[in-house]
This record gives C-alpha cells, sequence and structure tokens, in this order.
C-alpha cells in the first residue's frame, strides 16, 4: 500500500530533542504512515580538526532515540555506503524500495532552505520530490497556522516549536565537561558518557 515518508537525514552528531520535534512535527502536520532518520557517511567538506562521532556511532545513538517511538525508524544506508551519498540519490533510492505509489518528503531545517539550489541536482530534487522546510530560530518565516506552499515549486514551509539546540552546542558542553541532561533523549547521554564522545 502506497505511503507517505518522511526523509530527514543529517550528521546527527549527536541527535537531540530539537531533530525529535521536527520528526514529530512531520508526523502530525504532513500525515507521514513513517519518518526515516539517516546519518550521513560524511562529507566531502568533513573538518577533520573538529571532535566528531563515528558513523556507527551516530546511528547507534539514532537507534536508541528512536527506539520508543513507532513511526521512527533508522536507516543505515548512508553509513554502510562506500561512497559519500548526495541526497538526489538517496531520495531515489527510498522511492525505489518504498511501496509502489508511496511519496518521499524531505523533510529540512529552515537554515537549509538557501542552499538547497547549490546541493547536487539541488533543482531536480524539488522537481521530484516535495520539501519540507522546517522553522528554527533565526529562520523564521511567517506561515499560516500549520503550512503554505509556496506558488512555485513542490515546497512546504512548517512551523514547529522553536527550540534553540544544535549538536555542535552539545558537542561543546561534553568538551567543556557540562551536563547535557535534557539536550538530547537519556539513552543517548548515557551513550556518550559510556563511550566518551566528543572529549
Amino acid at each position: 500500500m502506497a505511503q507517505r515518508i518522511g526523509f530527514y537525514g543529517g550528521g546527527f552528531d549527536p541527535i537531540h530533542i530539537g531533530h525529535l520535534i521536527l520528526a514529530q512535527t512531520a508526523i502530525e502536520s504532513l500525515d507521514l504512515n513513517r519518518v526515516i532518520l539517516m546519518p550521513t557517511g560524511g562529507s566531502p567538506y568533513y573538518k577533520e580538526q573538529e571532535k566528531r562521532a563515528s558513523g556507527s556511532d551516530r546511528l547507534a545513538m539514532a537507534r536508541l532515540a528512536a527506539a520508543s517511538h513507532p513511526k521512527i525508524e533508522v536507516s543505515s544506508y548512508e553509513v554502510d555506503s562506500e561512497r559519500f551519498c548526495y541526497t538526489i540519490d538517496t531520495l531515489r533510492h527510498l522511492k525505489s524500495e518504498s511501496p509502489p505509489g508511496s511519496e518521499i518528503i524531505l523533510l529540512v531545517g529552515g537554515d537549509w532552505k538557501d542552499k538547497l539550489p547549490y546541493w547536487k541536482d539541488g533543482d531536480r530534487i524539488v522537481e521530484e520530490f516535495t520539501t519540507a522546510i522546517f522553522s528554527r530560530p533565526g529562520f523564521l518565516r511567517e506561515l499560516s497556522p500549520e503550512k503554505s506552499e509556496e506558488e512555485s515549486g513542490r515546497i512546504l514551509y512548517l512551523s514547529m516549536p522553536l527550540i534553540d539546540i544544535s549538536s555542535s552546542t552539545i558537542r561543546e558542553r561534553v568538551k567543556k565537561g557540562l551536563s547535557i541532561q535534557f539536550f538530547v533523549p537519556d539513552p543517548v547521554r548515557e551513550y556518550i558518557e559510556r563511550h566518551g564522545c566528543y572529549l
């Protein structure tokens, strides 16, 4: 049976409550059957000088964060890939693996709106797939109470609770020995502490 599936990719380094709120908002606002969280396998512009978690660690933390939610699942597709995966290729892969007639919706934070045209085949992403852009602190757009559709292209703007938390802030807090309780789900915090991530 055809499904409405949200694709939410990113570093998730680490995954935090802001990511999960976006996923939950997407499920409710877009009437999604499920959201697929997919940690990236790396980046051609990856900065080696900053302490990051490995793909396997980011994948494990994402799975811990999503474990209690029946409509959020985690895919290892990009982490398992031996090459860098561009968003357009991952979207097409998900489409091919989904039930016939399913719709794959790309979920992104508002800060990515102006960067989309510069992604590989960014114009094709908008032509082939619906993109849902969510408000974030500093990137708030005036919206109708729930959602609005841009006249040109398949782009939806959705509002969500503005939680000013970033993965970089969490990594910096860990480095300084500060608590990250309430910033991430408890199983993720325990994983970070147990494995010494970001130290």
